[in-house]
């Protein structure tokens, strides 16, 4: 065979699978190392709402990292009164609790405190099984949320690309698809918040967000 240029060779082949797995891995931990600088950064807090702010902050800006630095053409269907997911039942961590406590123990008058008891009560009898679906009790009456600066990680992970697959989910509990970066974000969020959790009470399991807040309003009684 005569002697020619080479341009291709099956060991080129190897050599970019290998660095495409290594990437691949890198890209992979990106995730898992902000759960852990989050997690590091809260860890000396004393104050939950102070560590909520603080995991929102690396949300934000990993989410604009990640926008800036990778193609994305993924649509995101969600808009201000758009509320089909806010029928969900949904669980949080306790920094979520005690920061939507705080927040509502400052705001709001001790009979408008009373009402919000009766709403979380009402919501709570009204979520039947199978799928547990009923509309959120801080719907505002265009509903829009009402502690929308304050809203669980949940809510805020929330990325589907058809409002029409949400709608019918309420209905039939059909599986949604989420944005693949922004739900890997706040999962990443959400893990940090439960390792401090663990931290404080032995337990790295989220609670669920309705009756875990009725329970600490009713505390304060």
């Amino acid at each position: 065979m005569p002697e020619t240029d080479v341009f291709f060779s099956t060991a080129d082949v190897t050599d970019v699978a290998q660095k495409l797995q290594q990437v691949t891995a890198e890209y992979e931990a990106l995730f898992g190392n902000l759960s852990k600088q989050i997690f590091s950064s809260i860890e000396n807090l004393d104050n939950p709402s102070d560590e909520v702010a603080v995991t929102l902050q690396y949300v934000n800006d990993a989410s604009q990292a990640f926008r800036q630095n990778f193609g994305d053409n993924s649509k995101i269907a969600c808009s201000k009164g758009c509320h089909h997911c806010c029928h969900f039942p949904i669980q949080v961590p306790q920094q979520t609790i005690s920061d939507i406590n705080h927040h509502l123990q400052s705001t709001l008058a001790p009979a408008e405190l009373a009402e919000l008891t009766d709403k979380l009560e009402q919501n709570i009898a009204a979520r039947q099984a199978p799928l547990f679906r009923a509309p959120c009790p801080f719907l505002d009456k265009e509903n829009a949320c009402s502690i929308y600066h304050h809203r669980p990680l949940s809510c805020r992970w929330f990325s589907s690309p058809d409002a029409h697959v949400c709608e019918l989910s309420v209905q039939d509990g059909r599986d949604i698809q989420q944005h693949p970066v922004q739900s890997r974000i706040y999962q990443a969020a959400s893990d940090a918040l439960l390792a401090k959790q663990k931290t404080f009470t032995g337990s790295d399991q989220q609670l669920p967000f309705i009756p875990a807040l009725l329970e600490a309003l009713q505390s304060i009684k």
